[in-house]
């Protein structure tokens, strides 16, 4: 049996357990893409939970290195993390034996992003502050592609690790075949955005339809991963120091959360954009770090604070027999207080934009094609406060 995510079942999710291992703001999360491994980085340490058990397996001080990012390689054994200090390398840490197994260098600053390529046990992407991208592989001594003239890069593989995509400032996003990183993009979607709302980060859905863009302007929005079209706007989140807040997809890319100001954590369908809630938990700064479990039903938040969220053990919730791709599985949670929730109110509606498509192919083929379209406009999105509405969830 597992629980089918709607709008009641996201409103029914409270703080299972916290943990504070360092007295250091968590810079990153990542599990393990079975789920059942996280892997969190400060500028101290990184440490490692059991997602089913929620306790800490392991601690590695990091006070030489000072990362910034980690991430898992596609084993759950190994990790990922960057370096602020020496040459900026990326070193590649065996967490049995807490030994670095291989260190890749080549930015010139330090990382602040590291993906592995899903399906694949030995490629993966760095994107540093040089304004570089790097593409590695474990089995060579030398990254084996190296993407220039980009301006504050982000980066993402799809689901299927067929893909990557890039960015440039708030201008573009190109996709690129993995098995063709030499050559031009697959597709190439140009943009016209407000130059105050700088792009924080940039993600696929689960199901790999949409990208969804963070801002640090207090707003999100998905495109479509095929033409590049504006698909809806989320809104309506305190961020007044204008940090890299996190957001993420549900595991059945249904809805869309996002981190804001005072600890809270705002859930929208993602679809429409309308806001299901807003949970407020045991973190009491900005949340920064935010990661929905990919095979499970629960996810994490933190600041300072780290905090594991899961259903109510007592909430009413649909059930399923048997797990339909792009459903979840529950853990075993701690039973909490219940409170009735009730949806907030629908935000200011963004303007639909035009969109300008600059070169569209699809995506693994390599014949291209060019076109002429005109440009996404994203520079009406209104600013909203973060205001406690009826239907916030509150463990004060």
């Amino acid at each position: 049996m597992s629980i089918r995510l709607n709008d009641d079942a996201m409103r029914q999710f409270r703080v299972a357990k916290v943990f504070q291992e360092t007295d250091e703001h968590k810079l990153s999360l990542d599990f393990s893409p079975d789920g059942r491994r996280l892997l969190s980085c400060d500028h101290s340490a990184l440490s490692v939970f059991s997602s089913t058990r929620q306790t800490e397996l392991c601690q590695v001080h990091m006070h030489h290195y000072l990362p910034e990012v980690a991430c898992f390689t596609q084993q759950d054994t190994r990790a990922l993390h960057s370096t602020s200090k020496y040459d900026f390398a990326i070193r590649c840490l065996d967490l049995e034996t807490r030994h670095c197994v291989r260190s890749f260098s080549g930015h010139s600053k330090s990382v602040h992003r590291l993906a592995s390529q899903p399906g694949n046990d030995n490629v993966f992407v760095s994107v540093g502050r040089d304004d570089q991208v790097y593409v590695w592989d474990f089995r060579s001594s030398t990254h084996i592609h190296h993407m220039k003239k980009l301006q504050g890069p982000l980066c993402a593989f799809d689901p299927a690790g067929l893909v990557l995509a890039t960015s440039t400032d708030t201008e573009r996003i190109e996709i690129h075949d993995v098995r063709m990183l030499g050559e031009q993009p697959c597709l190439k979607f140009v943009y016209q955005v407000n130059d105050k709302a700088k792009w924080t980060q940039l993600q696929f859905a689960p199901n790999g339809k949409t990208m969804l863009l963070s801002t640090d302007h207090s707003w999100c929005f998905s495109v479509s991963a095929f033409d590049g079209t504006f698909q809806q706007s989320f809104t309506g989140y305190a961020n007044q120091l204008r940090q890299s807040l996190d957001a993420t997809y549900t595991p059945d890319s249904q809805f869309i959360l996002s981190g804001a100001d005072e600890g809270r954590i705002h859930i929208w369908r993602a679809e429409d954009g309308y806001p299901v809630a807003v949970l407020k938990g045991n973190n009491v700064g900005p949340v920064r770090c935010l990661r929905f479990n990919p095979r499970a039903t629960m996810f994490v938040s933190s600041d300072l604070l780290l905090a594991f969220w899961m259903p109510m053990a007592n909430g009413v919730y649909d059930w399923v027999e048997r797990l339909p791709p792009g459903e979840t599985v529950s853990f075993k949670d701690e039973e909490l207080d219940e409170k009735e929730v009730e949806p907030l109110k629908p935000p200011i509606a963004m303007p639909q934009p035009l969109v300008d498509m600059a070169l569209i192919r699809t995506r693994l083929n390599r014949k291209r094609t060019r076109s002429q379209v005109p440009i996404v406009d994203l520079t009406k999105q209104p600013d909203k406060k973060d205001t406690l509405e009826e239907g916030e969830i509150t463990d004060d």
